[in-house]
């Protein structure tokens, strides 16, 4: 399935986009918005028609239905995701096609198990199978593949699973090389020697890279939650707006430079500036139109994924950085390759939070082990630029910001785990607070709830303290002034090692969350739930 996917999408790609090559910027304008707006307007419409579910990435569609649904996804989503890519990706739109590989791949094994009768708890590893398996032809790198699935999708590099998995990627990687060759991806020259000033450059390069992959992040998913919140144009329109900001990118690049990578993939122009093929103003400029295609692509729903864009990204800014140093000091070509190959990793392992995988798929693709140190140096600094930058990596904000909480379906695995979960996995949101003092308002507070703890609010409606129902009740039959007692806390991003040590010290064993944005009580966290999650690790651990 994922080798007919990416050689319809070369095809469609190919025959739509290559004969515009080597034609006039007139033409390719005229040209490439006939081709852009239709692909754009098409596949708007039969994902908003046939499968909402398939738009966006696939890979966070993949997670929520491992841990939600025991692996199991419609049929439809996976066949539509799959004509939507197609014409999408191989369309020009700039967005990769290793993410909907990944949803493909791991929802027809999912499918298939369920043809064959396994139950639907056993269907999980079968979809994760198919997910490594996917993502293995995808850049026929097998290690890599099966480690982004136990980081990403499984999040337990320790999975009893791996070996089920591992197997899987052999297998397709062997499909792979029946019908396709043993080559990657695309291809990253081969470094015999570079110098020992690489290590030191590999730190800043990193930076660059994540701060890149970071920007990439909150550009991308901020707008799609306020095209969301906000947009009133309907759902299978919106592609199109990504594909004219494309087309507006792409044909400024082409009058500038004459190279097309802002369009599909851009696997060509990636691989001439990893060879030191284009030049400092082409990369500059490839660089800017590409964050721009992408962020609006995936903000305005199309489909497609985020990896190959971002190694795009990274890719770029590793040359273009270690180019403007190359001015200023002695810098050998094959140097220069290493830094934006360092760039490359760096920008994925910020954005998917994946740092083994983002190592090991730039490893296997060169097979080059002296390329690993600078590798990992630019990678222990994208790691800690990415958390300060976001609170999750890309495809958990993308499940958070459409109102799913993974703490729910996660299962913890050890007390530490357990000890790292939010609050908001277990806390009470029916909340009823004491906002008046006079005796009806009292009455009916009691009348309809009975909660054991009470927040109490100010006359601006913030949170004052908490009182307990027995002090209300003896303040209903004997008057006097309730005690209101001071209250403990904490927001919804707490965990709940956090939340178990507040609780020691709170007056009547409950925490109070509070929203930070706008100040306002949102929910209660007391010790039964605090047991009731404890209990929870004990039957699922």
């Amino acid at each position: 399935m994922a080798v007919v996917f990416h050689n319809s999408i070369s095809w469609v790609y190919d025959s739509l986009w290559l004969p515009l090559a080597d034609v006039s910027i007139t033409r390719f304008a005229w040209t490439s918005l006939l081709i852009l707006v239709p692909v754009g307007l098409l596949s708007g419409i039969i994902l908003s028609v046939w499968a909402p579910a398939a738009s966006g990435s696939g890979i966070p569609q993949m997670k929520l239905a491992y841990w939600r649904d025991m692996g199991s996804m419609p049929i439809r989503a996976v066949l539509i995701k799959f004509l939507a890519g197609i014409l999408s990706v191989g369309g020009g739109l700039s967005l990769g096609r290793e993410g909907p590989t990944v949803q493909i791949s791991g929802g027809l094994t999912s499918w298939m198990a369920a043809q064959l009768g396994v139950v639907k708890f056993q269907r999980r590893t079968a979809a994760a199978c198919g997910a490594a398996a996917g993502l293995a032809a995808a850049f026929n790198t097998p290690i890599a593949a099966v480690t982004f699935v136990l980081e990403e999708i499984i999040e337990d590099l320790n999975s009893r699973a791996i070996g089920r998995i591992l197997l899987a990627s052999v297998v397709a990687v062997f499909v792979l090389y029946l019908f396709t060759g043993n080559e990657p991806a695309f291809h990253i020259p081969a470094v015999k020697k570079f110098n020992w000033i690489v290590y030191m450059l590999a730190l800043p390069v990193g930076a660059c890279a994540a701060l890149a992959g970071g920007a990439f992040q909150k550009a991308s998913l901020g707008w799609r939650q306020h095209i969301r919140n906000h947009s009133r144009l309907p759902a299978w329109a919106r592609p199109t707006v990504g594909a004219l900001v494309t087309w507006l990118a792409a044909c400024a690049v082409f009058a500038g430079t004459g190279r097309m990578g802002v369009l599909g993939l851009g696997y060509t122009d990636l691989g001439l500036g990893l060879a030191g093929g284009l030049a400092l103003g082409t990369v500059a400029a490839l660089l800017a139109a590409k964050f721009i295609a992408t962020t609006a692509c995936y903000a305005w729903g199309g489909c497609g994924g985020i990896f190959a864009p971002t190694l795009f990204l990274g890719a770029m800014t590793g040359c273009l950085l270690a180019r403007s140093m190359a001015l200023a000091m002695d810098i050998p070509g094959e140097d220069v390759t290493v830094l934006a190959v360092v760039g490359m990793s760096a920008c994925l392992g910020a954005v998917v939070r994946a740092p083994v995988t983002s190592i090991l798929i730039v490893f296997e693709m060169t097979h080059d082990f002296a390329m690993v140190p600078p590798l990992m140096l630019g990678t222990i600094v994208s790691q800690g630029i990415s958390r300060w930058m976001n609170r999750d990596n890309f495809y958990t904000q993308v499940l958070h910001n459409d109102g799913i909480n993974m703490d729910k379906h996660v299962e913890a695995r050890d007390f530490s785990s357990w000890k790292s979960r939010r609050v908001s996995a277990f806390a009470t949101f029916l909340v009823k607070t004491v906002e008046q003092w006079d005796i009806s308002s009292v009455q009916a507070l009691l009348l309809e709830s009975s909660f054991a703890v009470y927040p109490v609010l100010d006359t601006e409606g913030k949170l004052h303290g908490v009182v307990s129902r027995a002090s209300l009740e003896q303040y209903l039959s004997s008057g006097g002034c309730p005690p209101v007692l001071a209250a403990t806390a904490a927001s919804l991003d707490a965990t709940l090692g956090e939340i178990e040590a507040l609780l020691i010290e709170a007056h009547l064993n409950v925490i109070v969350l509070v929203d930070p944005a706008r100040g306002v009580v949102v929910g209660i966290f007391t010790l039964h739930d605090l047991l009731r999650s404890q209990m929870q690790e004990v039957e699922t651990g």
